[in-house]
């Protein structure tokens, strides 16, 4: 290979090109052992009513933020046992948000 026949800039687009597919899978592969360890410690743990009482009204929203994306995730692998279970809390979460707007 000539030094003519080497090109820096295509070099270093392919090689962002990889370094940017191998973060997105790394950032894929976080979210997927969060979601599981979220779950796995809903399930241990449960989900506390006095708590859910006691946070804010952003807490709370991020908390549906997060079962949104759990039952999103389980849904594509189709874990559907995993859903329904993720929406038993989603009801209470639902449940003491609407106590918290009916006060």
């Amino acid at each position: 290979m000539d030094d003519d026949d080497f090109n820096f800039d295509d070099f270093l687009d392919k090689s962002n090109s990889d370094f940017e597919m191998k973060l997105e899978e790394y950032k894929e592969r976080m979210i997927q052992i969060a979601i599981e360890a979220n779950y796995d410690q809903m399930e241990k743990n449960g989900i506390n009513d006095w708590h859910l009482r006691h946070m804010n009204s952003d807490e709370l929203k991020s908390l549906g933020a997060t079962f949104k994306m759990m039952l999103e995730y389980f849904e594509d692998r189709e874990e559907f046992e995993k859903c329904a279970k993720v929406l038993e809390r989603v009801k209470t979460v639902n449940s003491i948000i609407s106590q918290k707007t009916d006060i």
